[in-house]
């Protein structure tokens, strides 16, 4: 028997479509233990303690934290005084991304000279039938804001789309001075930057990049119901 014939006579084995449960999901995202690490996560760990910490594992929990939900224990800790504190970089935040496990997008806007070379960092995860998305503002090498959303099949396509309508470039050998957003795509397998700063040539296809860029902006800062978990400070 043919493999069409077969899956056409025995109509149960079709894939059942994926409904995301954003009850369910909440509930094992905010687990206190979810994400623990409990080496650096104990109360004997102090701020000194993670001030010795070699880079590399400074870096790993500094991306750790910008998948968190919620704050962690070290979030407050980062900061430019400290010799292995992580300082972001845009390339290297690609590199980290790029075919990650369980990673359906990671995305960053900045640096906004204006306000203290700060980043907005967004990092969406499979989790179940649903993708969670982590939104952290890390200003002066410090977290300043931290919010997560938990979106649906359909929020998630919304998304893609508003994305692939924008003015996309290839990534580069050098990290882009200016106002910029890195993107790592990996349901798609793609790395590519949109600059933010472009201005418009005067002709229709340029206002229409524009108007989609806009668009794409909205929807991330008002069309995802953000949970605040770290407020401004």
């Amino acid at each position: 028997m043919a493999i069409g014939a077969f899956r056409h006579s025995y109509p149960d084995l079709k894939p059942k479509p994926c409904t995301c449960d954003t009850l369910q999901t909440r509930a094992i995202v905010c687990d206190p233990n979810y994400d623990r690490i409990p080496q650096y996560d104990a109360d004997e760990f102090t701020d000194w303690d993670f001030y010795k910490l070699d880079s590399a594992t400074n870096r790993t929990l500094w991306f750790r934290d910008v998948e968190s939900v919620d704050s962690t224990k070290l979030t407050a800790y980062w900061n430019d005084y400290y010799q292995h504190n992580y300082h972001i970089s845009q390339r290297d935040f690609i590199k980290y991304y790029t075919g990650r496990p369980g990673i359906e997008m990671a995305f960053l806007l900045g640096p906004n000279h204006l306000d203290l070379w700060a980043y907005h960092i967004f990092v969406i995860k499979k989790v179940g039938c649903c993708y969670v998305l982590t939104r952290s503002y890390f200003r002066h090498a410090r977290f300043t804001y931290k919010a997560y959303a938990i979106l649906n099949q359909a929020k998630m396509d919304s998304l893609h789309i508003l994305v692939d309508k924008t003015g996309k470039a290839p990534m580069n050998d050098t990290e882009h001075d200016g106002y910029a957003a890195y993107f790592t795509d990996n349901c798609n397998q793609q790395q590519y930057f949109i600059d933010l700063q472009k201005k418009p040539a005067g002709d229709t296809a340029a206002a229409a990049a524009q108007a989609n860029l806009r668009a794409l902006l909205r929807f991330v800062d008002k069309g995802i119901a953000w949970n605040k978990t770290y407020p401004m400070q």
